[in-house]
């Protein structure tokens, strides 16, 4: 069973025992944050700069703590769901054969904090194009059961949950010149102060960046009504469908003027596409 929140994805797998695990791949933040692990960047891209990148992942909780790093391979589909797959499918390549990690096994004690260094390799032959795969930092489970059942008086059986926190974050390799753009089409809005459209994808490239939507009254006032962080289109999709909820300023009515709705780049805040809805 897979739940979503925003670009956070949870899923829920019978094993021997009850586990829990939380897969992350998007975030409001530079610094990513579950359970007692948090992890900065939240996303490794290599375009040519740089051979060598660092994170540093710490233990914000009350106890030490083992983090096991892999690799996963997921895909997107057009509302912006990520699946895991073994295999590399058209349009996907995966980063994961050309990129070291080291180390891949990290002890933290409370509030410690390590850097683990993400290198390049094997990337002479590559043709050019974009190479994907997930950091994967999944968190050892402790000695003992993870589930634990029991009988109680009344000849019930209780059952308690132990979650494993794990933490993905993309790890991208770029090769050649980028020649991806944005647009955003398709703009509706719907009831329960909902704004839908398109962000269309062009090019050789993935795309990332944030949303901010501002409602512009008719007498020319400005307000902020949404925003949103880390939204990306992974290759090879050509779409992503926007859902976003509004917040309505106080005694203000979304009758007249028009929505303006601006995507632009993360870090330098380089617009990368915007459109407006007239109503």
């Amino acid at each position: 069973m897979n739940l979503k929140v925003n670009d956070t994805f949870i899923n829920i797998y019978p094993f021997k025992y009850i586990l829990l695990f939380v897969f992350l791949t998007a975030n409001i933040s530079p610094v990513f944050s579950q359970g007692d692990l948090l992890i900065y960047p939240k996303r490794v891209v290599f375009d040519g700069k740089k051979k060598v990148e660092k994170l540093v992942i710490s233990n914000t909780g009350k106890d030490s703590a083992v983090y096991n790093i892999s690799f996963l391979e997921y895909k997107m589909n057009e509302n912006g769901e990520l699946k895991i797959i073994s295999a590399p499918e058209e349009g996907i390549n995966f980063a994961s054969s050309h990129v070291r990690v080291f180390p891949r096994k990290v002890t933290l004690a409370p509030g410690e904090g390590q850097t683990v260094k993400v290198q390049l390799n094997n990337t002479q032959n590559l043709s050019n194009g974009e190479y994907r795969s997930h950091l994967y930092f999944r968190a050892e489970e402790e000695k003992g059961p993870l589930g634990q059942t029991g009988k109680r008086k009344d000849s019930t059986i209780s059952v308690k949950l132990t979650p494993i926190y794990g933490i993905s974050i993309p790890c991208i390799v770029r090769i050649g010149e980028n020649t991806t753009s944005a647009a955003i089409s398709d703009i509706q809005f719907v009831e329960e102060n909902i704004l839908k459209f398109k962000l269309n994808r062009t090019g050789n490239m993935s795309l990332y960046g944030d949303f901010t939507i501002n409602y512009i009254a008719s007498d020319g006032k400005i307000y902020e009504v949404a925003k949103t962080k880390g939204v990306g289109v992974y290759t090879p999709n050509l779409i992503r469908n926007m859902e976003i909820k509004l917040k309505k300023p106080e005694n203000v009515n979304f009758t007249g003027g028009n929505f303006k709705v601006i995507y632009f780049q993360n870090e330098s805040k380089k617009v990368l596409a915007e459109n407006d809805l007239k109503l």
